[in-house]
This record gives C-alpha cells, structure tokens and sequence, in this order.
C-alpha cells in the first residue's frame, strides 16, 4: 500500500474524548483485502494495523461484546465520515 494520506478514501475517522488531536482511523483497502486501523497524534501516524477482511466480523463482535455496559453520557466530537470517492473518471 502506498504512504499515509491525510483522510482515508474508504473509512472512518474517530477522535479521542480525552485529547481532540488524538484519531483513530480506520481505512478499508478492498484491493488488499484488508481493513486498516491507524492511530494518528496531530498530523502523525503513530501506529497502524492490517486486520485482515475476513477477521472483520470477529473484531467487530469482541468490540461490541467489550463496551461499557452503562458509560456515562459523554459529549462526542462529530464524526467525519469520509465515505467512498471514486479517484477514477
């Protein structure tokens, strides 16, 4: 896969509660088959994951399975969600 880019083609971008600059992207890479999970700091990928695609539903349940059972209400940031923009005409 090529260098970091500012905003995923395909995906996501979630922001820590506690610390505004700190995201967690998440980036789909049909082409590779994988689903990308980076953490960013500022303008600065400081880590990264390639979950593998047919491990996504497993992920996804051990997730939900984890949550809090009764967290406090908390005042989110919007979420951008950035969609699927076609690069080619």
């Amino acid at each position: 896969m090529p260098g970091a880019t500012p905003l995923p083609k395909q995906g996501d971008v979630f922001f820590d509660h506690t610390r505004p600059d700190r995201s967690l992207r998440l980036s789909r890479h049909s082409d590779a088959g994988v689903v990308v999970l980076s953490i960013w700091s500022g303008g600065v990928c400081q880590a990264t994951f390639q979950l593998p695609g047919e491990q996504a539903s497993a992920f996804v349940e051990a997730f939900l399975s984890t949550s809090p059972p009764h967290a406090a209400p908390v005042t989110r940031p919007e979420i951008f969600r950035t969609g699927e923009y076609h690069t080619q005409p």
